[in-house]
Formats: C-alpha cells, structure tokens, sequence
C-alpha cells in the first residue's frame, strides 16, 4: 500500500502522465485487473481512480487526457501489489 511506502510527513511532487509512461488502454476496462502490469495492482494506486505518485490530470504518452489514473492504466513505474495481484 502507499502509505506503506512513502512517508506521509509531507508533501512530495507528483510526475506528470507523460513522464511516468503512463497510458490507458481501452481494451482492458473489461480485463481482470487482478493479473498483469495494471495499476489496480500496484502499490502506488489509489482507489478509486489516482495515484501516489502520479498526477491525476494532463496528457498520457499518446497525448490523451482522462482527469484520472485508471485501474486498467500503466506505467513505467509499476509496483506489485501483493494484496490484490493473483
């Protein structure tokens, strides 16, 4: 879990979508989020829909913006979530 992971003392800078590497793939809003790279299982998601340490809003490498990070997104900086992963 993120609150695991990074201190809550403060404040810290979030990347944007593009510079994490982050992307949304349509294909997979149907997929068991359960398995694979998807940010539902990555410590670093937050439910519903953001992230720890990436910014919510702005532009993905394909210059699409959603305002959200979704469970069925990835990036580069994907980190295994044990809890939720099969």
């Amino acid at each position: 879990m993120a609150s695991e992971v990074i201190a809550t003392d403060r404040q810290y800078p979030k990347l944007s979508k593009a510079a994490s590497g982050y992307i949304e793939i349509d294909h997979f809003k149907n997929a068991d989020l359960h398995t694979g790279y998807f940010c539902y299982n990555c410590i670093y998601f937050i439910k519903d829909n953001h992230c720890a340490i990436v910014e919510d809003g702005g532009p993905d490498v394909n210059g699409r913006e959603s305002g959200i990070i979704a469970p069925y997104g990835l990036c580069t900086l994907w980190d295994p979530n044990e809890k939720e992963a099969r």
